[in-house]
């Protein structure tokens, strides 16, 4: 048995990766996994590795406009954009 933490929501997950993340950039070992993604990803990974996937992920979210605007918008945006490819390129 070991202590896990799980986060649930935007707020919680941003307060734990970017006001909190030293103190969760620990993990737990998983050497099955460990092997099978030969130590890359995000969910496993320990250290700095965890420190750059973490910074990465950050820039990641704000180049999709994070810090301006609403997730829920950038996904509507988004699934706007699509519907509208799909109606262009519709067969028949």
């Amino acid at each position: 048995m070991k202590p896990t933490v799980v986060l649930h929501g935007y707020e919680a997950v941003r307060e734990a990766l970017v006001d909190l993340g030293e103190e969760f950039s620990g993990r737990g070992s998983f050497p099955v996994l460990e092997r099978a993604n030969k130590g890359l990803g995000i969910i496993l990974s320990n250290g700095n590795r965890c420190k750059e996937m973490r910074h990465l992920s950050v820039m990641i979210l704000w180049s999709f406009g994070m810090r301006k605007r609403n997730i829920e918008d950038c996904v509507q945006e988004e699934a706007r954009c699509l519907v509208e490819e799909l109606r262009k390129n519709k067969c028949g």
